[in-house]
C-alpha cells in the first residue's frame, strides 16, 4: 500500500502535437471553408481560444479603414461562447451571463450562452495583422449580403462566427470541420486548440522571447504557461547551436589537423656547433644501427 507524505504525485505533462508553420500556411490556402479559415486565422494571429472566437461579436472588431491604415485594427476579447447545463447555470452569477440563446430542442438540459471569461486576464485587446483585418472586412461584407438575402430568416445576433442562418457556432462544429480538413489533405491530425500553441511559439520566436507581450495576446493568467512553450524554442536553438559549433569550429579543427605534417621531427638546437658539425650530426642520425656499428669498429682499429 502506497504511503502518502502530504504531496500528490506529479502528473506528467503530455506534449501537444503541433503543426509546423509551413503546414499551417498550406492548410489555410487549401481550406475552401470560409468559416473555418477565418477561425484558423483568429486562432493563429490573435492566439484566441475557440470559445473566444465563436463568442466574438462585431462591435468588438475594430476594422475601419483608418484603423487598418494606421496598424490599429484590433479585436477586444471580453466574452466566450459556451454550452452549460442547468446546474452550472444556477452557479453562474447573473452578471456573468451576457446572453442565453434559444434552444432548438424542447427538453434540452443544456443551454448555449454568451458569458464573461473565466479569468480577468482573458479580457484583453489583441492587434490584428493587416492581412487578417482585411480578410475580416470581406468576411463581414459577405455575411451582410447573406443577411439581406435571407431577411427575417436570418437570426442576427451580431456574431462574427455564425451559421448560414445567423445562429451561433458551437466549438464542436469548428473542431469537426478542422478534422475534416486534416483528413482530406493528409495533414497530421492535431486538435484545433494546437493552433493557439503554434501562435504562442511563433510570436515568441518573432519577438526574441518577449514573454510578457506574448502573454498579453494569449491571456494566460500565469507567465509559466508561455514560458513552457518558450523552453521548447530554446531547446530548438540549442540544437541549432550544436550544429553551428560543429560546422564552424570542429570541421575546421579536423581540417587543420590534416594540414599538419605527420611525424615531423623536432629540429635540434645547434648548441654552438658549426654548420658542418650540424650536417655531420644529422648524417649520423640518419645511419642505420648496422652502419653505426661498422663505423665505430673501424674507428677502434685505427
Amino acid at each position: 500500500m502506497l504511503e502518502l507524505h502530504g504531496q500528490l504525485p506529479k502528473v506528467p505533462k503530455v506534449k501537444r502535437k503541433v503543426w509546423s508553420v509551413d503546414t499551417f500556411r498550406e492548410a489555410i490556402q487549401q481550406s475552401d471553408d470560409d468559416l473555418l479559415t477565418i477561425c484558423m486565422h483568429l486562432a493563429f494571429s490573435c492566439s484566441m481560444r475557440i470559445g473566444e472566437i465563436t463568442g466574438l461579436t462585431w462591435e468588438d472588431v475594430i476594422i475601419d479603414e483608418q484603423s487598418i491604415a494606421t496598424n490599429n485594427a484590433r479585436v477586444i476579447i471580453n466574452k466566450e461562447l459556451s454550452r452549460v447545463n442547468a446546474q452550472a447555470m444556477q452557479k453562474l452569477k447573473e452578471k456573468d451571463i451576457i446572453k442565453i440563446f434559444p434552444t432548438q430542442k424542447p427538453h434540452c438540459t443544456t443551454r448555449l450562452v454568451l458569458k464573461t471569461p473565466k479569468t480577468e486576464t482573458s479580457n484583453r485587446t489583441v492587434w490584428l495583422p493587416k492581412t487578417v483585418a482585411e480578410l475580416l472586412v470581406q468576411y463581414q461584407k459577405d455575411q451582410k449580403e447573406l443577411q439581406e438575402f435571407l431577411g427575417d430568416a436570418y437570426n442576427n445576433y451580431n456574431l462574427v462566427i455564425a451559421l448560414e442562418n445567423g445562429n451561433p457556432v458551437e466549438s464542436r462544429i469548428v473542431r469537426d470541420r478542422f478534422q475534416k480538413l486534416c483528413e482530406q489533405n493528409g495533414y497530421e491530425k492535431v486538435v484545433f486548440h494546437s493552433l493557439r500553441h503554434l501562435s504562442t511559439g511563433y510570436k515568441l520566436k518573432m519577438t526574441n522571447g518577449d514573454v510578457k507581450s506574448v502573454q498579453g495576446d494569449t491571456g494566460h493568467a500565469e507567465a509559466e504557461m508561455v514560458t513552457d512553450v518558450y523552453s521548447e524554442i530554446i531547446d530548438e536553438d540549442r540544437r541549432y547551436n550544436a550544429q553551428k559549433m560543429d560546422e564552424q569550429f570542429y570541421s575546421t579543427l579536423n581540417h587543420d589537423s590534416e594540414m599538419q605534417p605527420q611525424n615531423e621531427e623536432v629540429q635540434p638546437e645547434n648548441n654552438g656547433l658549426s654548420d658542418s658539425d650540424m650536417e655531420l650530426l644529422q648524417l649520423l642520425k640518419s645511419l642505420t644501427p648496422e652502419m653505426k656499428a661498422m663505423l665505430l669498429k673501424q674507428s677502434a682499429l685505427k
